[in-house]
């Protein structure tokens, strides 16, 4: 996943100097010593970060000290935490070589870690990052606009900050990539190709790994990047394979719908009559007509943070879910912030009228960024896991799951089409992905780009939805553009303005006659109708 570059560069600033490299004498082992202050005895966990099941150890700290020692099939990401400790935990690539480590336990992020060429190779790369932040910096100001916007939220000034975005977003892709072509043989070139692969073709993707040294053809770093040329042959398709039938349609804003009053809205879904239901931040339920008039709501007793609602078509219940986070405090830089942590996911089902009829147990999310109900399933996307669930409805009991998606800004959210597929809105690989209820994937579309065709910016898109017709709408922030996909290709919907600012999530819902009702959290709801069909 490839994030904002101004977001990137920043979150490389705070960290340099964390992973500074040194050549040492090449071991049959991993081996990493530790040394801290802050703290005497405890216990600390090295876990990997890369793929489910990957080695997870704990060793004690005696008078500051620890050591692991085993053995890795290749170099990875792995992570460093102190057992009980809320602080943020210490990121690092370990391999089979002697490693060293010392810095605060109060701050193990920031320590320094030595040894190992793939961190040099990482720490190389991030230095240069640095100095053409530094020099974008300097001739822009951005700390001083960085501030500035943190402090009053101008629009004006994030308008400023999109500009030069824009200006800088081309030097730091150059760089990335030329990176790539001086350094054919670093393991870290093959993490950066594989970060930019979700963004392209299969035919761009073999071109681009045509410029890794061959001796890196064994990495499983590598091969993951063929197997994923190999899927997107068989996966993506042209956009009149799946939307040849759907007729072409033109949209217009709905001006005379009176949505601006419903504002603070976290989820939509449709009601088996075609009114819109609300969920908002606050819990709060409304239910629209198709003017945007309230006829009805309720509030909800969740204990959770309200984030997604589905509505049972069959039944016309509305299942309400939310994540359940615990506040915990973490010191960056001496200052304390305070962060939510993601624990579990409450889900509470109502009638129309805000009877709550019963509580569904969701074992596995840690959290609910997306939810649809059909055919007796509840299906549940999980930013956390970066998986959507599929559960029984009657029991509770997880059927499968859809996995190993790339969501980003703590976005992941989904749509049904009229064949029963589950269509993904995989903003960080910028495809839709179309599964069926056992996780398989059957298609997908969509690369990074500037054109109708393509998804922009950092991540994109961030929710989608199928017509009845079969064609399909996609929702792209920052800027917001609303496609819609039918046998002609991508057609955009005229009149619509921002609707959110920076990386955030735009809810979206359409009813049976084709409606498509978005959301800002500021600007209320907007109605989309159709003024022809082709």
């Amino acid at each position: 996943m490839k994030s904002n570059q101004l977001t990137k560069v920043l979150a490389i600033v705070l960290i340099i100097g964390v992973a500074a490299g040194c050549k040492q004498k090449p071991s049959a082992t991993f081996e990493l010593k530790g040394k801290l202050t802050n703290i005497t005895d405890g216990k600390i966990v090295l876990s990997g970060t890369m793929e489910e099941g990957d080695k997870t150890d704990t060793v004690l700290i005696k008078n500051g000290e620890f050591v692991f020692t085993t053995e890795i099939t290749e170099g990875a990401q792995y992570k460093l935490e102190i057992a009980g400790s809320d602080g943020y935990p210490m990121y690092f690539y370990a391999e089979n070589t002697q490693m060293a480590l010392t810095g605060r336990a109060d701050s193990l992020y920031m320590c320094k870690i030595t040894g190992g060429t793939i961190n040099e190779d990482e720490q190389t790369f991030n230095d240069g990052m640095q100095k053409i932040y530094e020099k974008f910096s300097k001739e822009y100001q951005l700390d001083s606009l960085f501030a500035r916007y943190s402090r009053t939220k101008n629009e004006g000034l994030r308008k400023e900050i999109d500009s030069i975005d824009a200006i800088m977003t081309p030097v730091f892709d150059k760089y990335e990539t030329d990176f790539i072509k001086q350094h054919p043989a670093s393991y870290y070139s093959a993490i950066l190709l594989s970060y930019k692969a979700e963004g392209q073709s299969a035919k761009e993707l073999e071109e681009s790994l045509k410029q890794l040294d061959p001796k890196l053809d064994d990495f499983a770093v590598v091969e993951d990047i063929r197997q994923m040329i190999e899927d997107k042959k068989t996966t993506d398709v042209n956009l009149d394979a799946f939307t040849s039938n759907a007729p072409d349609v033109d949209y217009a804003v709905d001006k005379s719908y009176s949505g601006s009053a419903h504002t603070d809205i976290v989820y939509l879904a449709a009601l088996p009559n075609d009114d819109i239901c609300t969920l908002k931040k606050d819990g709060v339920v409304s239910i629209l007509d198709a003017k945007g008039a309230k006829t009805g709501g309720f509030k909800t007793t969740l204990k959770a943070t309200p984030t997604a609602m589905a509505v049972d078509k069959a039944t016309g219940n509305i299942y309400i879910l939310g994540t359940l986070n615990k506040t915990k405090e973490v010191k960056q830089r001496g200052k304390t912030y305070k962060i939510d942590e993601p624990q579990g996911v409450e889900c509470l089902v109502y009638d129309a009228k805000g009877t709550e009829i019963k509580k569904i147990a969701l074992a596995e999310p840690k959290t609910a960024t997306g939810a649809k109900v059909i055919d007796n399933k509840l299906l549940v996307a999980d930013f956390n896991s970066k998986k959507v669930f599929i559960y029984n409805l009657e029991t509770g009991k997880m059927e499968s799951a859809i996995k190993d998606l790339r969501a980003c800004c703590r976005i992941l959210d989904f749509g049904i089409n009229n064949k029963n597929e589950i269509l993904v809105a995989n903003l960080g690989a910028f495809r839709v992905q179309a599964f069926d209820y056992t996780g398989k994937i059957k298609y997908a579309f969509g690369k990074r780009g500037q054109g109708l065709n393509d998804f922009h910016g950092c991540c994109n898109p961030v929710n989608v939805a199928s017509l009845t017709s079969g064609a399909i709408v996609t929702v792209e922030k920052d800027p917001t553009r609303i496609k819609v996909y039918s046998k002609s290709g991508a057609k955009q919907i005229a009149g619509i303005q921002e609707l959110v600012k920076g990386c955030a999530y735009i809810p979206m819902t359409s009813d049976s006659k084709n409606n498509l009702y978005l959301a800002s959290a500021k600007s209320g709801i907007v109605k989309c109708s159709i003024t022809q069909s082709k």
